[in-house]
This record gives structure tokens, sequence and C-alpha cells, in this order.
């Protein structure tokens, strides 16, 4: 996924003066500067996902909350990079950790959120529709 940022035309060519300096695409000077601003985090990016912008490792479908989760339900770090995620490298492990307990009642809110939708979905199922209606203090 790339997310576009209009800049302008003398902005661009400053950037691409300075990348050719750098022996660098104008693209890799920005997600420097970019890293650079808003954290050096290597191995997290943001991914907008259907449930919203999510913190995710960079190159795998593994949130940031996964790892967490794990950490939550009682794993050792060691354990979540030797058992749960032994594919994902462990500096990534360690950086998703870092960005969990700098954004935790952010993510712990979003655990909340899907729990709540993974108990309203779970009625759906099971509930006909004037049932869950009722369930949820609607009029039928």
């Amino acid at each position: 996924m790339s997310i576009m940022i209009p800049i302008s035309s003398e902005t661009y060519r400053l950037l691409k003066r300075r990348a050719t300096e750098a022996n660098a695409t104008p693209e890799q000077l920005a997600e420097a500067a970019i890293r650079l601003q808003f954290g050096n985090t290597p191995h997290i990016e943001q991914r907008d996902t259907p449930a919203g912008p999510r913190a995710m490792i960079r190159g795998t479908r593994v949130a940031v909350a996964h790892v967490a989760g794990f950490l939550d339900g009682g794993f050792s770090v060691e354990e979540i990079v030797s058992e749960a995620l032994p594919d994902v490298p462990p500096a990534a492990i360690y950086e998703a950790l870092a960005y969990y307990y700098e954004h935790q009642a952010e993510i712990e809110a979003d655990w909340a959120a899907n729990e709540q939708e993974a108990g309203l979905a779970e009625l759906r199922q099971q509930l006909l529709p004037e049932q869950l209606a009722r369930f949820r203090g609607q009029t039928v």
C-alpha cells in the first residue's frame, strides 16, 4: 500500500536533488525523513484495514496487537520469538512490543471494541433479527 502526500513542485525538486546527492530515490529519501519525523520504526508500518488503520509488522500479516496479545496471554518474549512467531525477526517482535507500550491505551481500546463486535457477530448468528433488536434496546 502506498500513501500519496501532495507536495509542491519546488519541494519535489529539492527532494530529487537531495536524493541524487545521497545516491537514493526521492521515495527512499522521503521515507527516511518520515521515519525520522514520526519515529524510527523500520519494522512497524501503519496499514489501512477493514477495521481501520493498524500498526503491523512490515512485510507480514502480523499486527502489533497480535504480538501484544501473546504477551497478554502469558507468553514470555522468548516464547513469542521462538514458538508463537518463529518466522518474524526477533528485532521486529521487540519493536512491536515497544510500539505497544507506547500506544497501550489505543491498542487495548481496539481490543475492547473488537471483543464487543465479535460478541455482536455471534449474537447475530444465534438470534432472530427481532430478538437482536430487543437485546440492543431497539423497538421492534
